[in-house]
């Protein structure tokens, strides 16, 4: 079977968490989208087929339909997603009308560890690294040939990865929730300079900065990909107002909340979280001050 693929290699992994009764769409699908079922189970339409996709599923999104999620009614639903395109297909793969909307949860499932393997070297910039990984996590889906590997992931310094763990966690409970520099400090178990100094070094952001980053990041994900109303995305990020999240919104991703929803709509790539974009940032320039 030859891998031989052309594809446009996607900008991000993305993490998105939603509260019970959620949906997204309906959206007119101009490119593929590999969605995994992290948490809770999701129901899927796609032109006029509707497939369950329970947690630990994957689902492919193809262009040429619009598409609908409908998630989880009881509990909380969190799945992660990547954009790309394709070019060319190989002539000895299937037909892409043939292809499954849905692989549902395999035991030792190779397609989870490619996208471990995806979540470290899209960050970091190891493009071959990811153009391979993502020709194998759809010819493992579109073949049905899965299996399992251990990927270990890179990791900041013990008080930073710490006090990132704590702030997801805090945000998943209630991403509304005020998060103090003590508060951060004390999850960490430093001192509140000392985790400011390593915030920086690693991440290019302090901690509070973070934070700040982090609701911004799951705001833009519930515009791009939920129904919510503007005012019930600003309250449930930790925002005052539609007004100060619209301001704060724009500061950070350069547009507007509202215009970033419409060129999603339209079929536009969701935003890069500023998180990772900072991350990255600081990332290179240690490399270039490296080779000096």
């Amino acid at each position: 079977m030859r891998f031989d693929l052309d594809l446009t290699l996607p900008e991000r992994v993305g993490l998105a968490t939603y509260p019970s009764g959620a949906t997204f769409g309906p959206r007119q699908m101009r490119d593929y989208e590999f969605v995994w079922m992290v948490e809770g189970d999701a129901q899927y339409r796609w032109g006029e087929q509707t497939v369950e996709a329970p947690e630990g599923s994957f689902v492919l999104c193809r262009p040429g339909q619009t598409d609908y999620f409908r998630w989880d009614p009881r509990r909380r639903t969190r799945h992660g997603f990547i954009h790309f395109m394709i070019g060319r297909i190989p002539p000895d793969w299937p037909a892409p009308e043939t292809w499954p909307l849905v692989r549902a949860p395999l035991e030792g499932d190779l397609c989870w560890a490619l996208v471990r393997h995806l979540g470290a070297y899209v960050e970091h910039g190891d493009r071959r690294s990811v153009e391979l990984s993502v020709i194998q996590l759809l010819w493992a889906f579109v073949s049905g040939e899965r299996a399992t590997a251990a990927e270990p992931q890179l990791k900041y310094p013990d008080p930073v990865e710490r006090t990132l763990a704590f702030i997801r966690e805090a945000l998943d409970k209630n991403s509304a929730r005020k998060l103090a520099l003590g508060e951060l400090a004390r999850a960490a178990a430093v001192t509140p300079e000392h985790l400011c100094r390593l915030f920086v070094e690693a991440t290019g952001c302090t901690p509070v900065q973070t934070v700040r980053l982090a609701r911004l990041d799951r705001a833009a994900t519930l515009l791009s990909r939920t129904n919510f109303t503007l005012q019930q995305i600003a309250e449930q990020c930790g925002f005052a107002s539609p007004f100060h999240f619209s301001r704060t919104f724009k500061a950070v991703y350069g547009k507007p909340p509202s215009q970033v929803r419409a060129e999603v709509e339209a079929g536009a790539t969701p935003p890069l979280p500023r998180l990772l974009r900072f991350r990255d940032k600081v990332a290179r320039s240690k490399s270039i001050s490296g080779m000096k």
